[in-house]
C-alpha cells in the first residue's frame, strides 16, 4: 500500500538507484537554500563584489592623521578637527587664589620647569594638552605668560611671505580650549601674535603689512575676546593705520640703539600715539656693548654684562608706561652665571615692587 505523501520510485524498486535518487534530492535542496540565502543578503540577488577580494574589507579610509608641524617639540600636534579640551588633571580640592606681584618679568621661552624662577615669559604652545598642564604649573608658581599659539615664522610663511591661512590654521589647534579662567586670573597676559613683522628676512623677502597685523589680531579676538593681543614691532612701523583689535607692542633694547633715554622716550610716545600698551625688554644675548666681556650667540655680537643689565633694565623699569618686561631669551649657560643671576635678581625685585598694569589698550 502506498501513502499519498510518498513519491514514486524512479528506480523501479532498485535499492541502489533509490539511494542515488535520494542523494540527488538532498543536494538539490541544499542548493536551493544557498540561492535563497544569497538573495536575502545581497538584496538584489547579485553576489557581493567585495567577497573574496583580498583587503577589500579594510578599504575604509583611515582617520585623519594628526596635524604635526616639522620642528615642533612634540611628536604630534592635534589638528583643528580633533581638538577636544583635555581631561581635568588638577587636584580635586579647589585651588587657592593666584598671587601676582608687580610687572611680569623674565626671559622669553623659559622652560616650564623654570616658571618659578621668574614672574613672566613668552610661552610657545605646541599642543592643547601640554598647554593646559603648563598653565596649571604657571598658576601654581604665580608666573604669567604671553602665549604664542602659531609659533615661529617658519610655520607661518609661504613663497609670498606671511601666510594668514597658515597662521590661522595653527591658532585653530587651540580654539576648542576654554582659557577664560586663566585669562581672568592673569596667568595668561596676552596672545603674542607675531614677531618682527617689519623684517623681510623672516618672511621670504616680504614684510607683514599693518593690515595683516590687524587682521590676525581681529581673528584672535574672535576666539578669545578678553585676551590681549601683542606684536613685537616698533611703533614707527605701525604708524598710519588703525588697530582696534591690537592691544600692545613688545620692544627690546640693544646697545646699538643708544642713547637709551632717547630710545625709551621715542617708543613710549609712539605707543601712546597708537593707543597701544608697551612691553619693554633687553636683548641680553646679543645686545651688549663691545666692552661687556661676554661673547654673544651670533658672530660679532656680545651678550650684556651684569652691569649693563642692571643699568639698562633698571632705567626701562622706571618708566610707568610699561605693562611688562621680557628678555631675549632663555639660555641655560648664560642665565646660570652668578653675576648675571645677581643682576637679574635685582631687576626682579624692582619689577615686583611696581604696580600691576594691564597690557590691554
Amino acid at each position: 500500500m502506498r501513502y499519498a505523501s510518498q513519491q514514486p520510485n524512479p528506480a523501479g524498486g532498485s535499492p541502489l538507484l533509490a539511494v542515488a535518487w535520494k542523494s540527488i534530492r538532498v543536494r538539490l535542496a541544499l542548493f536551493a537554500l544557498l540561492v535563497i540565502g544569497s538573495a536575502a543578503c545581497g538584496g538584489n540577488g547579485s553576489p557581493d563584489p567585495l567577497v573574496g577580494v583580498p583587503g577589500a574589507q579594510d578599504s575604509t579610509p583611515p582617520p585623519t592623521t594628526p596635524d604635526t608641524a616639522a620642528g615642533d617639540t612634540t611628536d604630534s600636534v592635534p589638528g583643528p578637527d580633533s581638538l577636544v579640551p583635555p581631561p581635568d588633571s588638577t587636584p580635586n580640592e579647589t585651588p587657592g587664589p593666584v598671587s601676582h606681584e608687580g610687572l611680569p618679568f623674565g626671559p622669553a621661552q623659559l622652560p616650564a620647569e623654570r616658571f618659578a624662577d621668574f614672574s613672566g615669559t613668552v610661552y610657545t604652545a605646541t599642543n592643547p594638552t601640554k598647554l593646559i598642564a603648563d598653565l596649571e604649573g604657571a598658576r601654581r608658581t604665580g608666573a604669567r605668560l604671553f602665549i604664542s599659539f602659531a609659533g615661529s615664522e617658519q610655520f607661518n610663511r609661504d613663497e609670498n611671505g606671511f601666510s594668514i591661512s597658515k597662521w590661522e590654521h595653527r591658532v585653530d589647534r587651540f580654539r576648542g580650549l576654554d582659557l577664560t579662567p586663566y585669562i581672568a586670573e592673569g596667568t595668561i597676559i596676552g596672545h603674542f601674535i607675531l614677531d618682527e613683522p617689519q623684517d623681510p628676512t623672516n618672511w621670504n623677502g616680504h614684510r607683514v603689512s599693518p593690515a595683516q597685523i590687524e587682521e590676525i589680531a581681529a581673528y584672535s579676538k574672535q576666539i578669545w575676546p578678553t585676551m590681549a593681543t601683542v606684536v613685537r614691532a616698533f611703533p614707527d612701523y605701525l604708524k598710519g593705520y588703525e588697530y582696534p583689535h591690537l592691544d600692545a607692542l613688545r620692544i627690546q633694547y640693544l646697545d646699538r640703539f643708544a642713547p637709551l633715554d632717547d630710545f625709551i622716550e621715542a617708543q613710549v610716545e609712539g605707543a601712546k600715539a597708537l593707543g597701544l600698551g608697551l612691553v619693554g625688554g633687553l636683548n641680553v644675548l646679543n645686545g651688549g656693548s663691545k666692552n661687556s666681556g661676554i661673547p654673544g650667540q651670533r658672530a660679532g655680537k656680545n651678550a650684556m654684562s651684569a652691569e649693563e643689565i642692571r643699568a639698562w633694565g633698571g632705567r626701562f623699569l622706571s618708566d610707568p608706561y610699561l605693562c611688562g618686561f621680557l628678555m631675549y631669551q632663555y639660555d641655560q649657560t648664560y642665565f646660570s652665571r652668578p653675576d648675571i643671576q645677581d643682576a637679574l635678581s635685582d631687576l626682579a625685585q624692582q619689577a615686583r615692587s611696581l604696580p600691576q598694569k594691564s597690557c590691554h589698550r
